[in-house]
């Protein structure tokens, strides 16, 4: 077996986009990073913020691609969902042998434990399941009675108070900590670049969606985020039904988004929605000893 480590996401896309594009949504993650790696190539400064790998067999065909952005976790995918205990093994040894240090990792959930389980033997570390994610997909968004409201295109006059939202965002679904500096920075981004929309209810803003990465013909929606005192209204449902929508309006044949398998609430508004559950992710993270 060859491990390769790329020094461009040119050369890594080259090898790999073939075997992702066969399970494209469920590698949206992979895009996405690929995406922002071609951007550092222009410039070249991709440096060490984004880790590109390949295992592949004595023929040259890829078994395991795997992709990290800093700070964002390491994610892997077996060619074609297809079990390679080998090659998983082989990945983590040569981690391990080029000092290659993984301490969060996201993909399917019995890939996850099983790289885990084979890594942490070579670093002698153990892993836990931080957060357990279902990825939904949307053919077609049910005919709904939805709450009364306005949705819109988030805009400077919502800087008010989405800061604060998007700063909370981090902590309700376990990706960070309440940073209002972040949350200002992110408001500003999705404003700019215009990807967050909002709902109103009596002309007060209620909830918030926002458009994401994509593939070649699925747009994701994340951010999804409704103040806990106005939950349970079924702003939530009107938001995302609508940006969903308005995607389909946009020319996307489906709509994509990632929900806590431990957040009953969520996973109704996206059942009801007409959401369906393709895969199943861990996010595993590394027991650091104190």
């Amino acid at each position: 077996m060859l491990f390769t480590k790329y020094n461009t996401a040119k050369e890594f896309a080259d090898d790999t986009l073939g075997v992702l594009k066969k399970h494209e949504i469920q590698n949206n993650l992979f895009f996405k990073n690929i995406e922002i790696g071609l951007e550092k190539d222009k410039d070249n400064s991709l440096t060490h913020e984004i880790i590109m790998l390949t295992v592949k067999d004595d023929g040259g065909n890829v078994l395991i691609t795997a992709i990290r952005t800093l700070p964002h976790p390491f994610t892997i995918f077996e060619t074609d969902n297809v079990s390679n205990n080998d090659a998983l093994e082989f990945l983590s040894a040569s981690l391990a042998e080029n000092n290659i240090y993984i301490d969060t990792v996201l993909c399917e959930k019995e890939l996850v434990k099983r790289f885990c389980g084979l890594y942490g033997r070579h670093i002698k570390k153990s892993f836990y399941c931080h957060e357990s994610l279902v990825l939904y997909v949307l053919e077609k968004v049910n005919d709904l009675d939805l709450v009364d409201g306005n949705f819109r295109k988030a805009n400077e006059n919502d800087m008010y108070y989405l800061p604060y939202w998007c700063a909370d965002f981090q902590p309700a679904c376990k990706l960070g900590e309440y940073n209002l500096d972040s949350g200002i920075e992110g408001a500003k981004r999705r404003i700019a670049d215009g990807s967050a929309y909002i709902f109103e209810h009596n002309n007060i803003p209620v909830s918030l969606a926002a458009k994401t990465r994509k593939t070649s013909d699925c747009a994701f929606i994340a951010m999804v985020y409704t103040p806990p005192t106005l939950r349970g209204k079924g702003y939530s449902t009107a938001c995302v039904a609508k940006l969903s929508q308005k995607l389909f309006d946009d020319g996307w044949k489906y709509c994509g988004l990632y929900a806590d398998c431990d957040n009953p609430y969520s996973n109704r508004v996206y059942q009801k929605i007409g959401y369906k559950e393709i895969l199943y992710n861990g996010i595993y993270k590394i027991k650091e000893t104190k």
